[in-house]
């Protein structure tokens, strides 16, 4: 019986996990998303910068809607500029770390910035979220959000998404 019941527990703290790191609620709301308010076409302009290399990929929308790299000369992949607006706009979190205002960030990848910066310009104002090192379970990334008092961390296979996409931008 003792089985029985335990393994009814495991199984329903599975399916709770499950659920909490798809990102949304039952009722379409992303709980375990940085920004909550953040449409896909909200969204006017992305720019993923390496803070330790310098190299910076940007992508806008023109005036008709559609996606364009303005510093390239190449044609933009537009599906990958639409999965790196939909991964900006769901950009989802495991948890947050409370930070005291004296706290070091270094061990955490910011000296002073991280190893991705990510600023989103949106029709209502503007987002910024500096990505530090990956967690000892490299699970996640530690990260800092607009100016939100707490460190949050990013699930690591949309911030290695991101990563990817400003090493080898999508333009041909």
């Amino acid at each position: 019986i003792l089985l029985i019941v335990f393994v009814a527990l495991a199984t329903l703290l599975a399916m709770q996990n499950n659920q909490q790191s798809s990102g949304t609620d039952a009722d379409g709301t992303c709980s375990y998303c940085v920004f909550t308010d953040v449409q896909v076409d909200d969204i006017q302009a992305i720019r993923l910068r390496s803070p330790e290399t310098g190299q910076s990929f940007t992508i806008s929308r023109d005036a008709d809607g559609v996606w364009t790299a303005p510093e390239s000369s190449g044609t933009l992949n537009m599906t990958a500029a639409e999965l790196i607006a939909r991964t900006i706009a769901v950009l989802p979190f495991h948890r947050t770390v409370p930070l005291g205002a004296s706290d070091d960030k270094t061990a955490y990848g910011f000296t002073p910035e991280g190893i991705l910066s990510v600023d989103i310009v949106m029709s209502n104002g503007i987002h910024a979220v500096a990505v530090g090192y990956r967690t000892p379970t490299a699970d996640a990334y530690y990260a800092l959000v607009d100016d939100h008092p707490d460190m949050y961390l990013l699930e690591r296979s949309a911030i290695d998404f991101l990563i990817a996409a400003l090493k080898t931008p999508p333009v041909a």
